[in-house]
């Protein structure tokens, strides 16, 4: 059952660690009617709900900045064991199938993680790791999210897609029959369209999708819900507040805020170049005069032309061109937070928009206040508190262009066609 932590707030894990059930069954006739959703070929895997025995659940999701991709999120679950239940070698684990002569506790399984309604995490579990203590134990479950299905998936023979945009390009390649992704999907149109190159044999699904991403300078990952999902360059510009975030008592406390303001992300020259295509350029001479020349090379890009490559390294130029003082990681005590502000956190996905303050008890001004892309959601629960690290990524805030509309409809650097 799920367990509630001392703020209030109910965690609940589950494993598909139990027996295969509903089989289908020829000429049964409750599990032999065709069209039944209960029954099925293959059975269905008993989700457990192991809350009672976690420790401690450790959750990683997202990318470490905007250069990164967006690898598997990873999920670490401590269990006590000591009953032995979760041993996969105990015959007499109440998760042992003595019919299949097998444990249910296996790599592979799903696995969720959610605070109330909203997940935290969904995924499979990829290492079952038993330590004792004399008559004392302990399992770390780690698992990964659907990924790490993909990073184990290959293109079979060489395909050529049509020029197609880039949301088209990701179903395009998710819907091969060597791939065959589940339709849990949320896929972004896409702002670029992406040119007819060959998909070569033996291409690693996931190294193509975050080629797709790159090219489209969007972001390809696996939401906490298990969902697919890819979003284009301008998805977060358009995007609505999902929270609120200030240490005035105005919104959303937190209890940490980290800055970053260096070199990392200076890039005064910037060269992309598609495939078979030639080396597009784009310089800010001013910055580089300053600073020195700073360079970022994209090579190999999917994009249809010359001119897009062009188009995208302008693009980022005009992001990166100059140093930027920017806020980095916040830290939020979850169990610390009202039952609304907790529904709010625990909801935000990665991608989504924020808005952070901080003020100043010196100097000026008094205090700022900026929007940043969600770009990390790190989670550390135990039985005492549930704290949330949220790696942070500038964004541009822009609002869809509304004829005569007094705001919308005025042309200057925040309204856009869309």
């Amino acid at each position: 059952m799920a367990t509630t932590l001392a703020s209030g707030e109910q965690i609940t894990v589950l494993a598909e660690v139990g027996f295969t059930t509903n089989y289908f069954l020829l000429d049964d006739s409750t599990q032999g009617v065709l069209d039944n959703t209960t029954y099925v070929l293959d059975g269905n895997l008993v989700g457990v709900d192991i809350t009672e025995y976690c420790q401690q659940v450790s959750i990683t999701r997202g990318r470490q900045d905007q250069f990164s991709q967006f690898n598997a999120g990873q999920c670490s679950i401590t269990l006590l064991n000591n009953d032995r239940r979760f041993d996969p070698i105990n015959t007499s684990s109440p998760y042992y199938d003595t019919t299949e002569s097998r444990s249910g506790v296996v790599p592979r399984r799903k696995v969720s993680v959610q605070s109330g309604s909203n997940y935290l995490f969904t995924g499979r579990i990829t290492d079952i790791d038993v330590t004792y203590d004399y008559n004392l134990s302990t399992v770390v479950l780690t698992a990964a999210d659907d990924f790490v299905l993909l990073a184990n998936t290959t293109v079979d023979a060489a395909v050529t897609p049509s020029a197609q945009l880039s949301g088209a390009r990701v179903s395009f390649l998710l819907d091969l029959d060597e791939i065959t992704y589940p339709a849990t999907r949320s896929i972004s149109t896409g702002q670029t369209t992406l040119g007819a190159y060959e998909i070569a044999a033996n291409t690693n699904a996931l190294t193509y999708l975050q080629k797709i991403a790159d090219s489209e300078q969007g972001s390809c990952f696996i939401a906490a819900n298990g969902n697919l999902t890819f979003t284009d360059r301008l998805d977060a510009a358009f995007a609505t507040v999902a929270a609120a975030f200030a240490d005035d008592n105005t919104n959303i406390p937190y209890t940490a805020l980290s800055v970053v303001y260096g070199q990392e992300f200076l890039y005064n020259r910037v060269q992309a170049t598609v495939e078979g295509g030639t080396v597009q350029i784009a310089n800010n001479t001013d910055s580089q005069t300053e600073f020195g020349i700073t360079t970022l090379a994209m090579d190999d890009l999917l994009l249809s032309s010359d001119a897009a490559a062009l188009t995208l390294a302008n693009y980022l130029l005009a992001l990166y061109a100059l140093p930027k003082y920017r806020f980095d990681n916040l830290e939020v005590l979850v169990s610390g937070l009202s039952a609304a502000n907790r529904n709010t956190v625990n909801a935000l996905e990665l991608r989504n928009v924020i808005t952070v303050k901080r003020s100043y008890s010196t100097g000026s001004p008094a205090s700022v206040t900026e929007y940043y892309a969600v770009e990390r959601l790190n989670h550390t629960i135990t039985a005492g508190e549930h704290r949330l690290l949220i790696g942070l990524f500038n964004t541009e805030i822009l609002y869809q262009m509304i004829l005569d509309d007094a705001k919308y409809g005025t042309l200057n650097g925040d309204n856009a066609l869309a």
